[in-house]
Parts: structure tokens; sequence; C-alpha cells
């Protein structure tokens, strides 16, 4: 993990063209208390929220829906109700991402979603996030262009793992990127996808070496044992 830390020091971040507010620093939150519904395009402008393809215009702030899906924007004042990992990663603010339940208790997934121009030169994308560990059906997935990329785990933080995908293709194109929380089917507990510090490298993704998968997989172990005994 730490020759993999070394090397993404050395990364140099390609400009980011007409992508807006990638690590979510320009949220514009009037203030509120934590738990109360702020307007999505404050909260995450250059986005575009969808729970179960619906437009969201809304999203809650420094709180999590128990089983309804939305999304969240958080800062340091947040305090995790579930006494997880999962917290602000990076910077002022950090994307949360939950799928979950809508309308008459329908599974439906979250997506954060925009269209943008992947700067010419990217060789590859990388981002940090964190995963609830409630069951072991959550996952997400990240798309580029309509294809799902093909994510690799690179470093382990604090409360983060940071991961990269090769994106070389789309270098120089206008297209969709999206993220999504998938929902479990059926709906058991809600999914938690804490995102941030989105960025295009014009470095390809390193390959993590052998060492580096075996520390990144006991923490991921670890995340997930503590999880279910909580």
């Amino acid at each position: 993990v730490g020759g993999v830390a070394v090397l993404l020091g050395a990364w140099g971040a390609a400009g980011q063209g007409s992508f807006q507010n990638l690590g979510f620093e320009s949220a514009t939150i009037v203030p509120v208390s934590a738990g109360q519904v702020v307007d999505f395009g404050q909260a995450f402008p250059g986005w575009t929220g969808y729970v179960g393809g619906a437009q969201q215009f809304a999203a809650v702030y420094n709180g999590l829906f128990m089983d309804t899906a939305g999304f969240s924007i958080i800062d340091r004042g947040f305090t995790n109700p579930f006494g997880e990992p999962g917290g602000l990663i990076q910077g002022n603010f950090t994307g949360v991402l939950m799928s979950g339940i809508t309308g008459v208790l329908q599974p439906a997934d979250a997506t954060l979603a925009q269209t943008g121009l992947v700067p010419a030169g990217t060789e590859s994308l990388q981002f940090r996030a964190h995963l609830d560990n409630f069951s072991s059906s959550d996952t997400f997935d990240v798309t580029l262009g309509g294809q799902t990329l093909s994510l690799i785990p690179l470093q382990a933080g604090a409360n983060y793992i940071l991961y990269g995908a090769d994106i070389h293709a789309w270098a120089g194109q206008t297209a969709e990127l999206a993220f999504t929380a998938i929902a479990q089917r059926p709906h058991h507990v809600d999914t938690y996808l804490y995102l941030d510090s989105i960025q295009f490298s014009n470095q390809p993704v390193p390959e993590p070496g052998i060492f580096g998968l075996s520390a990144l997989g006991a923490l991921l172990l670890g995340w997930r044992t503590l999880g279910r005994r909580q």
C-alpha cells in the first residue's frame, strides 16, 4: 500500500474541462440543523441525482435516511448514527449516496451523474469512497459513457478506499460520469456510499502489488466483520 501511495502522490492531475465540483467543495449550504433538507443544486452544484431513475431536487444535510433512497451532503459536523467508519473523507464536504426504497416499498438505486468533457490526455479516473458494511450484498458501480468501469482498489485510508479505473478511451470526449449505490433486492437496509475526491489523471492506473492487495484485503475484511457485529 505504501508503494502505491508513493506512485499516486506523483500523479499529475489533468485539467477537468467542463466537469465541475468533483470534490464536492462547491456546496453552498445555508446554515441549517443536521438532518434538515436542503436544495439539491446547492448541495451538489454541477451534479444531477436520480432515485430509481427519477430526478431529485432535495438532499439532506449531515444526516442519513434509515430506509429511503436519496442523497446527503456532510461536513465536519456529521456524526455517523451507526458508529461505522463512514464520514467526511477529505476537504469540507463529502457526498453520500443512499439506495433503499421509494414509493410503495420499491427498492431504488441512487445515482449521482454529471456530463462533461474528459480532458485530452486523460489515462485514468480515481476517487475515494467508502461503502457501508451492513450486508454482503452492498455494492456500487461507476459508469462513463454508459459503460461500467473496472475499478481497481489502490490504497486504504482511515475511512475510505482509493479506487482507480482506466478511462484512456474516453480522453477528449464528452461523456456522462455516473456513480450508483445499488439497492438490495429484496430490500433489508440501505446501501450507503460515501464519495469524494474524484479526479481525472494523465497517468495510468498502477497495478497494486501483492503486499498492497494483502493489506487492503485485510482492512476490508476487518471493516465487514465490524459491520456485522454491529
